[in-house]
């Protein structure tokens, strides 16, 4: 097998329905999880002698989930080039929204 039929079959299985929302299902139990651990990088958490390390435990949650959604919104786009699908709106809001909190985070406005 050579490398272009490689790069085919691995397109083909990246704009496959189930991998698009797989990625999704992903990112919303990593949204789940973030909003969960929220609290470690509030006013809370930032009082704490160990804040620098919860600052960066959340900003790897959020980096990763804002990743799944990343790889969902390309995955859902490459399956509308083939077969004309909708757009992802759900998965384009859950990427805005953790890019949001990761702007917050990183600006200090979670710290309140």
């Amino acid at each position: 097998m050579s490398d272009v039929q490689i790069l085919q079959r691995a397109r083909a299985c990246f704009a496959h329905p189930a991998t698009g929302t797989t990625l999704f299902v992903l990112a919303a139990l990593s949204f789940v999880i973030v909003c969960i651990l929220l609290p470690m990088v509030g006013p809370a958490g930032a009082a704490a002698p160990h804040a620098a390390h919860n600052h960066q435990v959340y900003s790897i949650i959020l980096i990763a989930a804002l990743g799944f959604s990343a790889l969902s919104i390309a995955s859902k786009l490459a399956r509308r080039r083939h077969d004309q699908s909708p757009l992802p709106w759900l998965s384009i809001g859950l990427c805005s929204i953790l890019a949001f909190l990761l702007i917050t985070l990183h600006a200090g406005l979670l710290r309140i």
